[in-house]
């Protein structure tokens, strides 16, 4: 908890930060979205367009398990900054 807050940020706005994290990896490696999800990138576009610099620079082709595992491994580091 405190480590949340010590980033500044509310709870709702690091679920939007991961939830739309999530929904780009889950793009990138070729899961079609539902039209909610769509919506939801769309509504938070903002954070769509910061999170598009951070993702893992990894080819589509990579296995699914090292795409999540680089992704996990960011994460860390973000919550370590």
């Amino acid at each position: 908890m405190n480590r949340d807050s010590a980033s500044g940020k509310t709870p709702e706005e690091m679920y939007i930060q991961q939830k739309v994290r999530v929904l780009l990896m889950l793009r990138k490696m070729g899961s079609n979205l539902t039209p909610s999800e769509e919506a939801f990138l769309r509504t938070y576009s903002g954070v769509v367009s910061s999170q598009l610099s951070q993702l893992p620079q990894h080819p589509i082709d990579q296995g699914a398990e090292d795409v999540v595992m680089a992704f996990s491994r960011q994460e860390a580091e973000d919550r370590r900054q």
